[in-house]
């Protein structure tokens, strides 16, 4: 069990210290789902390993999230910091939000990013790089 803990304290000061993998470090960006919203990116992801997550449903509610990221093995990881979480809209059709986010990266080039979740692919569109 300690060294469960050890682990995952090792990995959140990692990725809280900026220490991106190679492959994170290709991925830094603001990445839009086009379809909801080519205004507000969906993920930033922010050279120094921090982030911010939004859940957005326009004209209802938008949530959004700091946190921490990083790739690990084939998955990109977002720890969310739940203190930050900050909404906009209608908040009673809003549902929990995970501590820990965790998605395959299929696929990502200075264009898209394609993340993979119980066998089906989201497309993410970059728009910049920083």
């Amino acid at each position: 069990m300690n060294k469960v803990l050890s682990i995952a304290a090792v990995s959140c000061l990692c990725m809280s210290c900026g220490n991106l993998s190679p492959e994170a470090k290709k991925m830094t960006g603001d990445y839009y789902n086009t379809q909801i919203s080519s205004e507000l990116p969906v993920f930033e992801l922010n050279g120094d390993g921090t982030c911010i997550v939004r859940n957005i449903h326009p004209d209802v509610l938008m949530m959004e999230v700091a946190g921490t990221w990083n790739v690990e093995n084939d998955s990109l990881v977002i720890v969310n910091d739940l203190a930050s979480i900050k909404t906009k809209g209608d908040t009673s059709i809003m549902g929990d939000v995970v501590p820990r986010l965790t998605r395959k990266v299929v696929s990502h080039d200075k264009s898209v990013l394609i993340l993979e979740k119980d066998g089906i692919e989201y497309l993410y569109s970059r728009k910049n790089t920083k």
